[in-house]
């Protein structure tokens, strides 16, 4: 209990939280991580293969002693070794010039413009090296090779070219840039990088979709799982109820729909509840309540409760939800008296207890609210009336007031009667689950266990060796499972 709220509360996100987030919202995960997908192959199969071509030039010091005919000393040739240092770092910047493309640009008979060709040209000096790399990038490989060569050539002669002084005296360049490796047609294409695109997308597609996926739980403010609810109540799921239609009326499935896949389902429950029920005295009193209204914990009372009673057990259901009855009209049975009159001392149990369905089938509807409910419900009356019920049936269904409207529950469950909380997938609100979690965990009330309301219907499977079906008669309907024999028992 104590690390889910801290959970809930925000004080940590653990993995385990992100994979109960991919897992309750997969569909959108999967949706964003197509979407990453499709847009980087887009992007990558749209876009024009560029090919790249490089050339290389290396630098070195033409020294005046040199260019004489003379040997250079250290000192002259350590001068010259900086010189260039110095002189390398411009001509990254120097091949985007218009004294060096528009050569390029005239000689192979371009149709571009110097920026537009300056923007397909990069040149890099290589850390601790005297070497210039020239590259190209063009749609054409054998016009990249062309290019990244002329490029080469024009600026070693923009470099080492002869200038003249004001006063006409000649002056050689002390930098001789000579072309180490030409350029030649690259193979295949530089850009787009189709595998390591595609990588990419996917690692970020399936992060991307974590996130959205855990950003959606987080702004989900309802349960959608049984997993949202046990992070928050540590109690074991005893049955799942699904959506169904079959559970409105006045009638519960197990009368009207004996043979359905929901009967079935109040049938589990109920054999669950009974094999955790501890031995214990009241025990065999469960208190049904919620978080909140809407929920449907007085369906799954009604339901519970006629479980019980197929089962040939002593079952009392009492309305104890006097602020809201609704058992009553859940059942189609008159509610007017009942509860609040029978702690009262206004009438006799023979006169508040009606019989249902069948003679070990009682009901005790809520009655009018005469007075304070939360002061009859408190009551030593009351108190005694658990007790006593608790002697003469096999089992007590008390549906109560909703944890929000009233804590009636809990002041039951304190007593003995063991808690059975209701959670409405889709209904639910967290907030609303841990202040329900939280108020529980301070009265030291541990739910018996939990039922799930409003599951998704599962689909049959076609390979199944049962299925359940309704079959009509003078009598009414009658609960029918039939085997359906495999194929090899078909053959044979």
């Amino acid at each position: 209990m104590d690390e889910a709220e801290q959970v809930q509360d925000g004080n940590g996100v653990t993995i385990l939280d992100l994979f109960n987030a991919v897992r309750k919202h997969v569909i959108t995960a999967v949706v964003t991580l197509v979407i990453v997908m499709v847009a980087i192959c887009a992007y990558t199969f749209t876009r024009t293969p560029q090919y790249t071509a490089t050339s290389e030039l290396l630098a070195a010091y033409r020294s005046s002693a040199a260019a004489s005919g003379a040997s250079s000393n250290a000192g002259e040739l350590s001068s010259g070794a900086n010189y260039i240092n110095s002189q390398i770092q411009t001509y990254p910047q120097l091949v985007k010039t218009e004294s060096v493309l528009q050569p390029v640009i005239d000689d192979l008979g371009l149709d571009t413009t110097v920026k537009e060709l300056a923007a397909s040209v990069t040149a890099s000096n290589p850390d601790g090296t005297m070497l210039v790399d020239i590259s190209v990038n063009n749609p054409d490989p054998k016009q990249a090779s062309s290019i990244a060569n002329s490029v080469a050539e024009n600026l070693r002669k923009q470099v080492t070219s002869t200038i003249y002084s004001d006063e006409g005296d000649k002056i050689i360049s002390p930098v001789n840039l000579t072309v180490v490796q030409q350029a030649y047609a690259p193979a295949s294409p530089s850009s787009p990088n189709v595998k390591l695109n595609l990588a990419a997308g996917l690692a970020v597609g399936v992060i991307l979709g974590i996130v959205v996926a855990f950003i959606k739980d987080l702004l989900d403010t309802r349960v959608r799982r049984d997993s949202d609810v046990t992070t928050v109540i540590d109690a074991p799921v005893l049955g799942s109820l699904s959506r169904n239609e079959a559970y409105v009326g006045t009638s519960p499935v197990i009368i009207s729909r004996p043979a359905s896949r929901e009967a079935e389902e109040i049938r589990r429950l109920r054999t669950n509840v009974m094999f955790v029920l501890p031995d214990e005295p009241l025990s065999n009193v469960i208190v049904v309540t919620s978080a909140g209204p809407s929920e449907g914990k007085t369906t799954l009372s009604v339901n519970l409760a006629t479980a019980f009673a197929e089962n040939d057990s002593k079952v009392l259901l009492i309305d104890a939800d006097v602020r809201n009855p609704s058992v009553s009209k859940a059942l189609g049975i008159e509610g007017a008296v009942g509860l609040t009159h029978l702690i009262t001392n206004r009438v006799s149990s023979h006169d508040a207890i009606q019989r249902y369905w069948k003679p070990n089938f009682h009901v005790l509807p809520a009655g009018k609210q005469t007075m304070n409910p939360s002061i009859l419900l408190n009551s030593r009356a009351m108190r005694a009336l658990i007790e006593q019920v608790a002697e003469a049936y096999d089992y007590v269904i008390i549906d109560t007031a909703p944890m929000q409207v009233a804590n009636d529950a809990a002041v039951f469950a304190k007593e003995g009667p063991e808690l059975l909380l209701v959670a409405g997938l889709g209904v639910t609100e967290k907030k609303l689950l841990r202040q329900t979690g939280h108020e529980l965990s301070t009265l030291s009330i541990d739910p018996v266990g939990l039922a799930m309301n409003y599951g998704e219907t599962e689909k049959p499977q076609k390979g199944g060796y049962y299925y359940y079906g309704d079959e009509s008669d003078d009598n009414g309907r009658k609960r029918q499972i039939q085997h359906k024999k495999s194929e090899k028992t078909k053959k044979d």
